[in-house]
């Protein structure tokens, strides 16, 4: 993990999120990517086993601690852009892609 500079773009930010979500996306089925800032993780595109392996993924790489976490679902605006703002505001490390996809390798 690298230095405390958050330097996603909302692109990239983006792309991260497609990234995780299509490691958790069951055997078989087609992956849609999400498209846009303003789309939601919520219960239609994932289970809720899924939800809770994206945020773990999330605290992880940028070093959030689970109670904030906690309390940034339980507002229940998830769109990838509130999910971005509040990453920009609460996170103690940083990752590069490389990093994540590095790291979505080893877990997977």
């Amino acid at each position: 993990m690298t230095s405390l500079n958050f330097h996603f773009t909302d692109e990239e930010f983006l792309s991260v999120i497609n990234m995780i979500i299509k490691l958790d996306a069951p055997l078989g089925e087609e992956y849609i990517p999400l498209k846009s800032m303003d789309e939601r993780i919520d219960m239609g595109r994932l289970d809720s086993l899924s939800i809770i392996v994206f945020f773990v993924w999330l605290c992880h790489m940028f070093g959030i601690p689970e109670s904030k976490l906690q309390d940034f679902i339980k507002k229940g605006n998830l769109t990838i852009q509130s999910i971005k703002d509040f990453v920009m505001v609460e996170f103690t490390q940083t990752c590069s892609i490389a990093e994540v996809e590095e790291y979505a390798k080893r877990c997977m």
